[in-house]
């Protein structure tokens, strides 16, 4: 074998996989589609778990800024709920740049090999078992272990052979603005609208000058799709109705796709492990995929350093890094957001999800809300819902009901 492990793609799991990897002594090669691993869209909005796992301080160079609070808002109506500092816990804002030029750098200096504008075709296969991909002008590259941390769209994946029975995207694209005025730089913002669709427009500054403003949509059907504009439209509009922005520059443009179903039902088999987007180890409500991205990073570059020591790379042995991965608590948080999601994304089929947006912005307290997006809600707060919020709950639970009898399971 030419090398003890592949890793296909550069977003947080692909960069951590291999920095980790690497810091235990595996040969591994690192193969990026784009021409740098600052041209894929990492995450920003992280919380202390985040730098634990990256080992950066707050004060440091990889934090652009820091919040107090965050506010979730209505563009139509401006209905509005505030989680602050006691709920949130600490909320930073990633240099994404220099987080995934520090992770690239780590790597390096611990021998592992970057080859860019890579784009993998398919995995090669012998005996059942992955023994390394094709890529570029039909490349081959062989090793132990493949990693497929290539995203929604994983070719490792799709040439592996792993299945996505549910599987829901959310479509986004990202601002990075300028000349901005008068931001208030400690206040990160969550918005919703009948523009932006199913999905969240967020609003985070830099400093009282810069923003990141950007939108993440989910298509609950082309219908609805269709009849919404496009997205950059609406961050545009957005920019031309605020003060804040109305004569702000876009410095950078970028966008990505973020799987919303939760963790996919198989992500190993001989000689081969999805990573990230790929495997769906995303927290699906607020997009969140930083976090559980490095987590997921550091688990597999455990069980490789195992792989690689034992000399097996069987279905059975890269297992053990799926199993292991699935008894964590970022793995449950996923998959309970992933079922709320589908909740959603069928309630919006039939139903209007502004309006129930709304009626969530005007009834539920802050403390609920971070709870059920977290998705380590309590029984205690479900049964406050029950009780305190039961008009709200049998509003849209009614919808929802509607939509599964007209659609089905």
């Amino acid at each position: 074998m030419g090398y003890d492990m592949i890793v296909a793609g550069t977003g947080p799991a692909g960069l951590m996989t291999a920095e980790r990897a690497s810091m235990y002594g595996l040969k591994t090669l690192v193969l990026e589609k784009r021409a740098a691993v600052t041209d894929s869209l990492m995450g920003e909005l992280v919380t202390d778990k985040a730098l634990n796992l990256l080992r950066v301080k707050p004060d440091s160079e990889y934090i652009g800024n820091k919040f107090t609070s965050i506010v979730g808002e209505s563009l139509d109506t401006g209905s509005n709920i505030v989680v602050d500092r006691t709920l949130l816990g600490n909320s930073y804002l990633f240099d994404e740049d220099k987080c995934q030029e520090l992770m690239r750098d780590r790597a390096l200096a611990d021998g592992a090999e970057f080859r860019y504008r890579a784009r993998v075709k398919s995995v090669i296969k012998e005996n059942d078992s992955v023994v390394g991909v094709k890529y570029g002008n039909d490349q081959e590259v062989k090793a132990g272990l493949t990693v497929g941390a290539d995203g929604s769209f994983s070719r490792v994946s799709e040439t592996a052979g792993f299945t996505h029975p549910k599987w829901l995207l959310s479509y986004g694209y990202r601002f990075k603005l300028m000349n901005c005025k008068n931001v208030d730089p400690n206040v990160a913002y969550f918005f919703v609208g009948k523009d932006v669709g199913l999905g969240y427009l967020w609003l985070y500054p830099r400093s009282e000058t810069e923003m990141n403003l950007g939108i993440g949509r989910v298509p609950s059907s082309k219908e609805n799709w269709s009849r919404l504009p496009p997205m950059q439209d609406v961050l545009r509009k957005y920019m031309k109705r605020h003060p804040e922005t109305e004569n702000a520059k876009i410095a950078a443009v970028n966008g990505g796709v973020v799987p919303c179903a939760g963790i996919i039902p198989r992500f190993t088999d001989a000689g081969v492990a999805l990573c990230g987007n790929a495997a769906g180890q995303v927290s699906s409500i607020v997009g969140g995929g930083v976090t559980t991205c490095l987590h997921a990073g550091q688990v597999l570059a455990k069980h490789a350093k195992r792989m690689v020591d034992s000399g097996d790379f069987s279905r059975k042995s890269v297992q053990l890094y799926e199993k292991d991965y699935r008894r964590s608590k970022l793995a449950s948080n996923i998959t309970n957001t992933g079922r709320g999601m589908w909740a959603v994304s069928k309630f919006s089929m039939l139903n209007d999800p502004i309006a129930a947006a709304e009626i969530v912005l005007d009834q539920l307290d802050a403390k609920t809300l971070n709870e059920l997006i977290q998705g380590h809600a309590s029984v205690a707060t479900y049964m406050t819902l029950m009780t305190d919020f039961l008009p709200m709950v049998a509003k849209i639970g009614v919808g929802y009901l509607k939509a599964i009898a007209m659609t089905g399971l």
